[in-house]
């Protein structure tokens, strides 16, 4: 019966691999965006600042300061009151204080006072007090911003 798998020995199929692979390439040249199409970059592309310029969330959650939910645990948890929203797209109109949170969406801009994001899975709303605020009770991402890599070189 005919073998329907052929196998090499690891130099042999070293060799056929790299007879198939183009050489490092050596020479780079500048041409117009429209024109890189099907091309790659000699060297690593750079943002001239930091994109976005802002800290942002990396989940939906609450903005808070980390201190104010220090060891918070499912039997021992941090009560927070929510005083409003971040808008996606927009710089939030307020700053938080301490004991205090905001409705925060992935991609938003953490509020001024602000230093972490709780998970909206870890908390819990737990109702609305006689002066109409709203505590939320937490157990604790943030992107800081920094110069992006918009394109990274071929590696050889």
């Amino acid at each position: 019966m005919p073998e329907f798998l052929t196998l090499l020995p690891p130099d042999e199929s070293r060799a056929l691999l790299l007879t198939h692979l183009s050489g490092p390439l050596t020479a780079s040249e500048t041409i117009d965006v429209f024109s890189s199409l099907g091309r790659v970059t000699a060297e690593d592309v750079y943002a001239p600042h930091p994109l976005p310029n802002f800290q942002r969330t990396t989940v939906d959650g609450y903005a808070v300061r980390a201190k104010d939910t220090f060891g918070a645990t499912d039997s021992l948890p941090s009560y927070l009151i929510l005083i409003g929203e971040v808008p996606m797209g927009e710089t939030p109109a307020f700053e938080l204080g301490a004991g205090q949170c905001a409705l925060i969406h992935t991609g938003g801009m953490l509020p001024n006072g602000a230093d972490a994001v709780v998970m909206l899975e870890y908390t819990q709303q737990i109702g609305i007090r006689r002066d109409g605020q709203l505590p939320i009770s937490t157990n604790p991402g943030i992107l800081k911003s920094k110069y992006s890599t918009l394109l990274q070189r071929e590696k050889t």
